[in-house]
């Protein structure tokens, strides 16, 4: 993985409880009104994964959303991941790695779509980069033969 920006991370560590959607921390402002530079200058990719195990008391599950807007206050959906069950839900899982489509307008956000029940712990991760997230995390304490 790259380096990253503080200006491309959406989310660090977000903590999300309530059932429907919740938006990231942050946003990310490509800088210029013409929007039909996003997804032709260069390749970006937004990635989503679960930083901290996830729990319910009920069956929730999640979904990472990436959203646009042209002014930074009337968001639409661009696209959906999966929707994950709470089972799947556990640290360093990827829930989300797609580019923005061509075309996405100025501004742009992750929204966290919680269904089912509402969480009781865990937390995410969420940014924008110029490669793939391959970074897998693993448990301490495992051997290796």
């Amino acid at each position: 993985m790259g380096m990253l920006d503080v200006n491309t991370k959406f989310s660090a560590a977000q903590a999300v409880t309530s059932t429907g959607d919740t938006a990231s921390t942050n946003i990310y402002d490509n800088g210029s009104a013409n929007v039909a530079e996003v997804g032709l200058t260069s390749e970006l990719w937004v990635n989503a994964s679960v930083n901290t195990t996830v729990t319910s008391a009920g069956a929730a599950t999640v979904a990472v959303v990436l959203q646009d807007s042209a002014d930074g206050s009337t968001w639409a959906d661009v696209l959906a991941g999966a929707t994950f069950a709470l089972a799947a839900l556990t640290a360093g899982a990827n829930l989300l790695t797609v580019q923005p489509p061509v075309g996405t307008r100025r501004f742009l956000r992750i929204a966290y779509r919680v269904g089912t029940a509402a969480l009781t712990a865990g937390s995410f991760n969420a940014f924008i980069s110029l490669d793939v997230q391959r970074n897998i995390s693993r448990p301490s304490g495992f051997t290796v033969a």
